[in-house]
């Protein structure tokens, strides 16, 4: 039942994603500091100086570390987490903790991969 939990977190995320990304003037989140909060000025500070021509502001911060970067890709970050990690709670019910956590980490390079393969060919 612990996956139950997990689940709903990342609901509570992915509402955080959606409530920025298209109500962010009405929403709570507006009182905040808008460089962190505001995605759409927020996506710049992956970047040295904002700017994408100027390449990555740190090593990863476009790629490994983005969700470090602004509160969108912060509660992308949490609600991929917190999926994976309810798949493993979920799976660890039926087979051993060793078999679980391999399959987990599998399945969440194979999503990293997949994401940045198709992510890349469609713009």
């Amino acid at each position: 039942m612990m996956y139950i939990i997990f689940i709903a977190l990342a609901g509570l995320a992915e509402a955080v994603m959606d409530t920025i990304q298209f109500h962010y003037s009405i929403s709570i989140f507006s009182k905040f500091n808008s460089e962190f909060w505001d995605p759409a000025i927020s996506w710049k500070n992956k970047y040295k100086g904002g700017e994408p021509a100027a390449g990555p502001k740190f090593w990863g911060s476009t790629t490994f570390f983005v969700g470090i970067t602004d509160a969108w890709h912060l509660f992308k970050l949490l609600r991929n987490l917190l999926l994976f990690i309810a798949i493993f709670f979920l799976a660890y019910n039926y087979c051993s903790f060793w078999l679980v956590l391999l399959h987990v980490i599998v399945a969440r390079v194979i999503y990293g991969f997949s994401f940045t393969l198709f992510y890349k060919s469609l713009y």
